[in-house]
């Protein structure tokens, strides 16, 4: 008997076909033009260091039939297919009112009223 081999050490198969490593292409200088590319083809930021402002928490109140109309418009966008939240509504409002003229504004500011806070 030879002394040498072990009875449960590992045997080692000799494969004559090279083992395949994945190997990743160079891509240096590449990502900055793509990067560039999908800029200017896209109106959103890719990262948070092209985003131009910070948000913003802020508490309000509003009148149960007004707030009951911001759920309702929320269904109604909800039912043709658009997902919406309630702060994106009140964002396309402001939007809607700074389009407006002065005198305009004046006077749908003049049909809302105050509210007073709990």
């Amino acid at each position: 008997m030879n002394a040498s081999k072990k009875p449960n050490a590992p045997v080692k198969q000799q494969s004559s076909a090279k083992q395949m490593v994945p190997v990743a292409p160079e891509v240096r200088g590449t990502a900055p033009k793509k990067r560039k590319r999908l800029a200017k083809a896209f109106s959103r930021p890719l990262d948070k260091t092209l985003r131009s402002g910070q948000v913003v928490r802020e508490k309000f109140s509003l009148p149960k039939d007004e707030y009951a109309r911001l759920v309702e418009l929320k269904e109604r966008l909800s039912d043709d297919g658009l997902a919406v939240k309630k702060s994106e509504l009140i964002r396309a409002g402001l939007m809607l009112l700074a389009a407006l003229e002065d005198d305009d504004l004046k006077g749908i500011v003049a049909k809302v009223s105050a509210v007073a806070s709990a």
